[in-house]
């Protein structure tokens, strides 16, 4: 088995067992020949409209910066496609529901207005938009920091290698 395909299904158990599903287990074959890409990703639960949403979104969430890609080039909405789509049903119907808010709220002002306004009080959120908002970065996270993008040229993990000293932290004295 291949070490990303080992980060993928221990994320995705991860995140299963906390949106109450282990459906989206099933979609981690770990044969030889099997492996997910994007291109191949078929919508599951989002309309177009709401993954063009929640893509944008995303991305002001995760922007790409001299560092690294952001979350529109990881596809996190995909990975929330399949989330959500293999969530129980109250579950779904939260995304619905905040999308819905989210979309409202944006054709007030703009997107970013919005998002801005639903992170407002991010740390005690009493609205339906606040709530959603947690739960969209939270997703958002997630599903960047189990991509390619996110492990590899975000965080620059290179995998398990060898020290042949390990020189632990200096003294500060």
């Amino acid at each position: 088995m291949k070490r990303r395909t080992a980060l993928s299904i221990i994320g995705l158990g991860t995140l299963s067992s906390r949106m109450g599903s282990l459906g989206a287990l099933s979609h981690c074959a770990v044969g030889a020949n099997t492996a997910w890409t994007p291109a191949e990703y078929k919508l599951q639960f989002f309309s177009d409209a709401e993954n063009h949403l929640l893509d944008q979104a995303m991305e002001m969430i995760i922007p790409a910066d001299d560092h690294s890609p952001g979350a529109r080039a990881a596809q996190t909405s995909l990975f929330a496609d399949l989330m959500v789509a293999t969530s129980d049903e109250p579950i779904k119907m939260q995304w619905r529901n905040g999308l819905r808010l989210m979309r409202q709220e944006a054709d007030k002002s703009s997107l970013a207005e919005a998002l801005a306004h639903a992170a407002a009080l991010e740390a005690h959120p009493s609205t339906e938009l606040e709530r959603f908002f947690v739960t969209l970065k939270q997703m958002t996270i997630n599903g960047y920091y189990t991509s390619e993008i996110g492990i590899h040229q975000d965080l620059q993990y290179e995998g398990n290698t060898y020290l042949a000293v390990f020189p632990g932290c200096p003294r500060l004295e």
